[in-house]
C-alpha cells in the first residue's frame, strides 16, 4: 500500500534513490515530509525497489572497500607494537 508521500516525492529524493544514495534520501524526505526514521526507510527502500524493477541495467551506487582501512590500521598497530615493545 503507498502513502501519500510515495506520491509526492521529491526531485531531489528521487535523484538520491536513482544514484544509490539511500542514506541522503532518507533524510532528505525526513526533512520534507517530518516523518520518523522507520518511516522514511521503509518507503526509500519501495522506491529503491521499484526503480531497480524498472531499470535492471541500471548503475547503483558502488560500495567501498574496507580494505585500504584495515591495512592501514594494521600497520598502524605494528608500529605501535614495535615502538612500545623496543
Amino acid at each position: 500500500m503507498k502513502s501519500n508521500t510515495d506520491q509526492h516525492l521529491s526531485e531531489s529524493v528521487r535523484q538520491s534513490v536513482r544514484a544509490g544514495r539511500k542514506i541522503e534520501a532518507i533524510k532528505l524526505l525526513r526533512e520534507e515530509h517530518g516523518l520518523g526514521l522507520k518511516e522514511a526507510k521503509q518507503i526509500i527502500d519501495r522506491e529503491v525497489a521499484v526503480y531497480r524493477r524498472a531499470n535492471p541495467d541500471a548503475p547503483m551506487a558502488q560500495k567501498t572497500s574496507s580494505l585500504p582501512l584495515i591495512v592501514a590500521v594494521v600497520i598502524v598497530g605494528a608500529a605501535l607494537y614495535w615502538y612500545f615493545a623496543n
